[in-house]
């Protein structure tokens, strides 16, 4: 048992602070996780970014944290832990947000983040929402098995974690967007397109941040209909009988692709399933392509 010997009523003291929580309580997960102070798998104390912010649309958000602990696995970040004393809020609250800037940091980009307060323990993926793994701290060994999985840089696994681009919605909402959040991208890519049910459409398309995220964008009948006014007719009569009929979508081969521009608003609810979770952003209006990056570069 790692905390055999540990008396869980000492979190009651006012005077048991966060640097007891790393001393007594996160020092010992550490060690027993398998992390050197050196090698590929190793444990970063306190390592500060050399630019600070990150992008929250058009603007530009400070991180304003630096935490504790970022663990390495083949020498590359793979999650970072923060410590917090008993008294902190570790669940939907500000924490979780700073906590998440610094794993999505360019200058770190781990796959996981995990807060710890000394009387609960909470794991992230920046791919989902809601914690991956979440347990009272006096409980830990019924969950050890999961977290030596999961955290072990050894024997590192999950069979949610895949390689796939994360979500936009879902990132912008982890740094603080609100329903409404609007967006506007003047050259949209696509190469594919489904009816999810009568008068509601969606597609999606890669948005370059931090890193490549995958956009979820879904419409309604009015603006589908401004949609096949403004792309090609060969493509907008395809796409028009591809989705009158069964299985309602249409994926484009041979790399050709929909382009369009497309203002749109962050929506509210998060999806789920079992690879991630996911907030679309819905169409207010679609107008017709712009690359102004591929105009700047010409002479």
């Amino acid at each position: 048992m790692i905390f055999e010997n540990f008396d869980f009523y000492a979190l009651e003291d006012p005077e048991f602070k966060e640097d007891s929580v790393r001393e007594e309580l996160v020092l010992p997960i550490i060690k027993a996780l398998g992390y050197q102070v050196s090698g590929d798998s190793r444990v970063v104390r306190s390592r500060s970014l050399v630019h600070p912010y990150v992008a929250l649309g058009s603007q530009k958000r400070k991180v304003s944290i630096v935490p504790d602990y970022l663990f390495l696995s083949d020498g590359k970040p793979y999650w970072v832990l923060d410590a917090k004393s008993p008294s902190e809020e570790i669940t939907k609250s500000k924490h979780v947000e700073q906590a998440y800037s610094y794993a999505i940091h360019p200058e770190v980009r781990a796959e996981l983040y995990a807060l710890c307060n000394g009387k609960e323990f909470t794991l992230y993926s920046v791919k989902h929402f809601d914690p991956i793994l979440s347990f009272k701290l006096d409980a830990i060994d019924t969950y050890w098995e999961s977290i030596n999985r999961i955290l072990n840089p050894k024997i590192k696994g999950h069979p949610d974690l895949i390689n796939f681009n994360p979500d936009y919605g879902l990132h912008l909402r982890m740094l603080g967007a609100k329903e409404g959040f609007s967006h506007m991208a003047f050259a949209v890519n696509t190469n594919h397109m489904i009816k999810v049910e009568d008068g509601l459409y969606t597609t999606a398309t890669i948005i370059s941040a931090e890193e490549d995220y995958l956009m979820s964008i879904d419409f309604g009948e009015k603006e589908f209909s401004k949609l096949l006014k403004i792309i090609p007719e060969a493509q907008a009569s395809v796409l028009s009988e591809s989705l009158k009929r069964q299985p309602y979508k249409i994926h484009l081969d041979n790399g050709e692709e929909f382009r369009f521009g497309v203002e749109s608003e962050l929506t509210k609810d998060i999806f789920h399933n079992p690879q991630e979770s996911y907030l679309p952003f819905k169409v207010i209006d679609f107008f017709p392509y712009s690359d102004f990056t591929n105009e700047q570069e010409q002479p």
